[in-house]
């Protein structure tokens, strides 16, 4: 087996939200040394974000009061020895302090250097406070995702997206220093992230929206055991199985000619009804019929397909989705680490970027780390 891709890639991580926490985790399982960069006050505590193992598994800890003026010396010695920053801070702020960007860059031509905000670093909503509903909301993808409103999805998607969005970025400006180039400043903006998941709809950016309206072909039935069958039979091959399986061939002509749409919808339901969820997706998917069960919660854990996959790990006694990327020859899809106790890798890393056991005895006695 070969080493992860990133493996020998050091990364520094001064977030503390979710996009940059799912970031950093993501290169983390592709083989990247991340060191999470946390407040001594904390020390000896949990490093987890928002309180998540999921996004802070795998990961090191080094605590420096970033505070404290005398800490900028010891950013520019790490920053020297990183090939990546990722923060999530309001544009500006890490440079006033001595520790941005400008200074990274002067002593380290190669960092790449990717900041997560928002809105980005210029343009009028610079400055704005929000939260993924916030960049659902101007991206477009809330209003594209259902035409009535009020109404807001029960899981975040901007958050996500601007995560695969850096990871993306910061890939691309290693791969331009891995050619001779010099290292990138990477603008992630969340909303801009969450407008590009519109690509894919048709006429997006049209006042003419195209929904994915509920249909017999696609709709969510529920079944004899109270879980739900999600129904996706949109061709005329996957419609055809779907009136076999169901026991109703004379309905296969009427695919997208529905005429009565909610009379149907109700004869498919009442005989989804008949029968476990399981048992349906059993005899309809293998036909091609194009119908999945409907995952909640902890039923995705004894799900067979993910039990053969291993789509699901247990760290530290929690189970968390496995990284979704899969590399041939490459090994370690499996558990990561669990995630550190706050400073637990400090004088380690401080060692790698060449403080001595001196110095490093003199940042703690200063209580800088």
């Amino acid at each position: 087996m070969s080493a992860k891709p990133l493996s020998g890639i050091r990364v520094l991580d001064f977030t503390a939200f979710p996009p940059g926490g799912l970031c950093t985790v993501t290169l983390a399982d592709v083989g990247a040394e991340v060191i999470r960069i946390e407040s001594p006050a904390q020390k000896g505590q949990p490093s987890l974000v928002v309180r998540q193992v999921a996004m802070s598994r795998g990961k090191k800890s080094l605590t420096l009061d970033m505070r404290n003026p005398e800490a900028n010396a010891v950013f520019a010695r790490l920053v020297a020895a990183a090939d990546v920053v990722v923060e999530n801070a309001k544009p500006g702020t890490m440079e006033a302090r001595g520790h941005g960007y400008a200074q990274a860059r002067a002593v380290n031509p190669n960092i790449v250097w990717c900041a997560i905000t928002g809105f980005g670093q210029d343009g009028p909503y610079t400055d704005h406070a929000g939260h993924d509903l916030s960049y659902l909301a101007h991206s477009g993808l809330l209003g594209a995702l259902s035409p009535d409103l009020p109404w807001h999805p029960a899981s975040t998607l901007a958050l996500q997206a601007g995560a695969n969005a850096a990871v993306i970025g910061i890939q691309a400006a290693l791969m331009q220093v891995a050619r001779g180039g010099e290292g990138s400043f990477v603008d992630i903006s969340l909303s801009e992230a969450t407008s590009w998941l519109l690509t894919a709809g048709i006429a997006p950016l049209s006042d003419k929206a195209y929904y994915l309206s509920p249909t017999p072909d696609r709709q969510l039935y529920a079944c004899a055991d109270g879980r739900y069958v999600a129904v996706a039979s949109s061709e005329p091959r996957t419609w055809g199985a779907l009136c076999d399986g169901l026991g109703v061939p004379d309905l296969k002509p009427v695919l997208h000619k529905w005429g009565d749409a909610a009379a149907l919808t109700r004869q498919l339901a009442d005989i989804f009804a008949t029968r476990p969820a399981a048992d349906w997706v059993a005899a309809l998917a293998p036909a091609g019929a194009a119908v999945t069960i409907v995952n909640h919660g902890s039923q995705l854990l004894d799900d067979p397909h993910v039990v053969a996959r291993g789509s699901v790990v247990e760290v530290a006694g929690t189970p968390v989705p496995a990284s979704p990327i899969r590399l041939s020859g490459v090994a370690g899809r499996t558990a990561t680490a669990a995630p550190p106790l706050v400073g637990q890798d400090s004088d380690a890393v401080l060692a790698a970027a060449g403080f001595s056991a001196e110095e490093i005895g003199g940042l703690a006695a200063a209580g800088l780390i």
